[in-house]
């Protein structure tokens, strides 16, 4: 496979698991009571206020970690031997199916959803999306200096 389509799959999949890792936290926060959605319901109290921006933190850094660590372990990966390259694949697979089903089985909360649901969904998908670009962005970044 050329070199350059497979750095791009590299870095397009390292940014995928740092999608998910921040939908998993969003997820997860959501479930507990302390998402990114909990100033949109009701009257918003200070309390209230600081459990969504921790939250906005929470989501943002999970999604800047995965994206970051993916991209470091895959290039550590290519850079080696064929054994520890498909290893990488293997286990990078195992990861992402294993945090799309926790994040599928504790997505299960009774809730029926509804408009800020709808809204704290997308705000953590395009959040993620940002945080992970930047993380596998600095990990290749950094690998290009060494």
């Amino acid at each position: 496979m050329d070199t350059d389509a497979l750095r791009r799959l590299h870095y397009a999949a390292a940014i995928a698991c740092g999608v998910f890792a921040a939908l998993v936290v969003h997820i997860v926060l959501t479930v507990f009571g302390a998402g990114l959605d909990a100033v949109l319901r009701g009257d918003a109290s200070s309390r209230q206020q600081l459990t969504s921006a921790l939250a906005w933190w929470a989501v943002a850094g999970a999604g800047f970690i995965g994206g970051w660590a993916t991209g470091a372990y895959l290039i550590a990966a290519t850079r080696e031997r064929e054994f520890v390259y498909r290893l990488a694949q293997r286990v990078l697979i195992a990861v992402v199916f294993a945090v799309a089903t926790a994040g599928g089985i504790m997505s299960k909360s009774g809730n029926l959803g509804g408009t800020v649901d709808v809204i704290a969904g997308l705000t953590a998908l395009g959040l993620g999306l940002i945080c992970a670009f930047c993380g596998a962005r600095l990990a290749y970044l950094n690998a290009e200096q060494v």
